[in-house]
């Protein structure tokens, strides 16, 4: 089985943290226009994936519940989810 290699490339990050994706990696992984990406802190730095195909609800219940920090009945979830009105 042949290695797979990374290619890297380094990118300025602007005033307002916003970096530009170049071409050739954006073809290469589907980052088409509006696609969502996902930052996940790693411990020598920050992992930029495609987002998944959940909705954005589902992908912060379940990286909640990843994280252990939901515990409860209904009603206590119900009332962490609920904006103040």
């Amino acid at each position: 089985m042949g290695a797979s290699l990374s290619q890297s490339v380094c990118v300025k990050i602007t005033g307002k943290g916003q970096v530009t994706i170049p071409s050739a990696m954006r073809k290469k992984h589907g980052l088409l226009p509006q696609r969502e990406v996902e930052f996940v802190d790693q411990p020598d730095g920050v992992l930029v994936v495609k987002a998944s195909k959940l909705s954005r609800g589902k992908r912060v219940l379940a990286a909640l519940l990843r994280g252990g920090k939901v515990k409860g009945d209904t009603e206590s979830w119900l009332r962490l989810t609920r904006g103040a009105a």
